[in-house]
């Protein structure tokens, strides 16, 4: 089965920075110790403090799935209403 990576893309807020950094890490923490995932790193851009990344590694679909319905990813979601400027999330598989 291929392996499938997320890349998240999150734009926060200024007010809401150092809030937003603690929620980040929580929902890094909780992740990584889920079956399904491979790989869950945090990245914050170089040019722009207020954009962050997680590149997500994920066994499989199912796994992506799971994760979606995780009480810890929910609690995520809750938590970052009304603190982002923009959300973007890719899901890839390598081709070649």
């Amino acid at each position: 089965m291929t392996e499938l990576k997320i890349i998240a893309a999150i734009v926060v807020k200024a007010t809401y920075q150092k809030e937003m950094e603690d929620i980040l890490h929580t929902v890094v923490d909780e992740t990584r110790k889920e079956d399904g995932n491979i790989s869950y790193n945090l990245h914050q851009d170089c040019q722009n403090p207020l954009k962050y990344t997680i590149l997500e590694v994920w066994k499989s679909q199912a796994a992506i799935d799971l994760h979606n319905e995780s009480a810890h990813f929910k609690a995520f979601i809750k938590a970052i209403e009304g603190k982002v400027d923009s959300l973007a999330v890719d899901i890839i598989k390598q081709v070649y």
